[in-house]
């Protein structure tokens, strides 16, 4: 049977898919040590490709229910930060015509995402990861669902509101459904009153909680949440605050970047991009190792790369956990 010129094109390029440059032993050492900014951009690419190789394939659309839809959205939303981040490691500079400044690194634009990242994750861990139950993800997921519809309805001024008064009666109907689909779990009608109450005063307002032994719930914090990844020895302790003090006004971000770019020491390149590199690099670890555990079609894949490959990839989960699984 021949071939038409189309499908020969598409068999090339499945082929070419499949030929990937196979990542070896020595790449992934340097990749321990990021010593450069080349090194750094690499790895990135390492991951990325995972992650697009993933939200591409069927495994990776598979939903049964629309919050397990919307749970593979998520990892299109780190993949996406993720780029962005990359894109900047190439650094901005800036020619008016008549002089130019050659490109910088900004770090606090590098630490904002990597805060943006981190707080994605820990969003992530709370809603799909950490509840014991269906039930727990039903009620932690409607709290996050309200106070996303809950803000966006705020927002709307007067003259939008009298403009379209059937998109407000749409949006509140979907913060009630909310209370509603809480309401009917089993759970929610074996809560204690002060939980109910717990759960209605935060409704519409915050979401990040947890349950705790006798159902009892707690709230997080993104400065605590780290504590709640079962990572080793306190490794992302003050890891939020110090991505807050950064990526918001403050002296130190201020002195920082007075410094950052001596011709004599480049700071930017050196200690600060490698740093915002790494903690990008171990969020994503530890992300797609626990979407991992969610889909076990896409560990599936992930056994089918080369062992450097896999490493790489479960390297920075497996140094904070230990679990010793996805290496």
């Amino acid at each position: 049977m021949d071939l038409s010129e189309e499908q020969v094109k598409m068999l090339l390029n499945w082929v070419e898919q499949k030929t990937e440059k196979q990542l070896t032993i020595e790449e992934v050492q340097r990749f321990i040590q990021l010593d450069t900014i080349d090194d750094c951009k690499k790895y990135l690419c390492v991951m990325l490709d995972f992650f697009f190789e993933v939200f591409k394939s069927p495994e990776g659309r598979k939903a049964m229910s629309s919050l397990e839809d919307e749970r593979n959205i998520w990892l299109q939303t780190i993949f996406s930060k993720s780029c962005h981040f990359l894109y900047l490691l190439d650094g901005v500079g800036y020619n008016n015509g008549s002089n130019h400044l050659n490109p910088i690194i900004d770090p606090s634009i590098l630490f904002t995402i990597a805060r943006r990242i981190y707080e994605s994750v820990i969003a992530f861990e709370l809603l799909f990861v950490i509840p014991r139950s269906e039930d727990e993800k039903t009620i932690l997921y409607n709290l996050f669902m309200a106070h996303g519809l809950s803000e966006r309805l705020k927002d709307l001024n007067e003259e939008m509101r009298s403009h379209n008064p059937q998109k407000v009666i749409e949006e509140q109907k979907s913060i009630d459904d909310c209370m509603k689909d809480i309401e009917e779990t089993n759970l929610y009608s074996n809560l204690s009153q002060q939980t109910k109450n717990q759960i209605k005063n935060a409704f519409g307002i915050r979401y990040r909680y947890i349950f705790e032994e006798g159902n009892t719930m707690k709230r997080v914090s993104f400065e605590d949440a780290y504590k709640l990844l079962r990572i080793k020895n306190d490794l992302l302790e003050n890891t939020y605050s110090f991505f807050s003090l950064h990526g918001h006004p403050s002296y130190l971000a201020l002195i920082q970047f007075k410094d950052a770019f001596r011709n004599d020491y480049r700071a930017d390149l050196t200690i600060m991009a490698p740093h915002a590199t790494q903690c990008v690099l171990a969020f994503m670890s530890i992300f797609i190792v626990d979407y991992m555990k969610l889909v076990p079609e896409i560990k599936a894949m992930y056994d089918k790369l080369e062992e450097p490959r896999r490493f790489a990839i479960g390297m920075y989960e497996d140094a904070m956990r230990g679990e010793k699984k996805f290496k």
